[in-house]
């Protein structure tokens, strides 16, 4: 993974704010969006079942809207 000089020094310092080695502030971080991506999408795959349709189908473009959750 290539990163920037400017994002680096956002790691770091973030990651020593939390007193984290910059490794586990990426592994944790890294860990957070997966979990929260598989959430999302056993949302979606919900909403889709509830109504009738396929996950693809729910989000074409005006398919999703809040009143529908």
């Amino acid at each position: 993974m290539d990163l920037s000089p400017d994002e680096c020094r956002a790691i770091t310092a973030h990651a020593s704010a939390l007193g984290l080695s910059c490794d586990e502030y990426v592994r944790r971080a890294a860990i957070e969006r997966a979990v929260a991506w598989q959430r999302e999408q056993e949302a979606f795959r919900a909403i889709a079942r509830r109504r009738g349709c396929t996950v693809e189908e729910l989000l074409r473009r005006g398919s999703l809207s809040d009143s529908g959750l």
